[in-house]
């Protein structure tokens, strides 16, 4: 039963996209297309189950398109000035230069239990 509705919802955002599709750009097409396809998508529940695989399909593209997209721009309008800023402050966080010793830092801790009780 709980696919079936998920079937139904599939058909329901497709009229919806198209009704929005149609107020856009005003073409009678996308909305007799999509009267058709909520029709036959009430009436047939094999048209509506493949209808919901389709639009399964290119949902999943699209999501995969628009991380791709997003994470683009924030990693250049965002990361990239913030990292060049940084490197015209001279502030990297990395040591470049080699240390005179080691990098070893010693840590004089005497642990207790408390220490445990929350590592992070």
């Amino acid at each position: 039963m709980e696919e079936l509705v998920k079937k139904k919802e599939s058909i329901l955002a497709i009229v919806l996209v198209g009704l929005l599709l149609y107020f856009i750009t005003k073409r009678p097409q996308i909305l007799y297309v999509a009267f058709v396809i909520g029709i036959f998508g009430l009436a047939s529940s094999a048209f509506a189950g493949f209808v919901h695989k389709w639009w399964g399909m290119l949902t999943g593209v699209i999501g995969k398109i628009n991380n791709i997209v997003f994470l683009t721009l924030i990693y250049w309008v965002v990361l990239t000035p913030v990292a060049l800023l940084m490197r015209l402050l001279g502030k990297t966080g990395v040591t470049l230069k080699k240390p005179v010793g080691s990098n070893f830092k010693i840590r004089d801790h005497l642990f207790t239990k408390n220490d445990l009780n929350n590592p992070w």
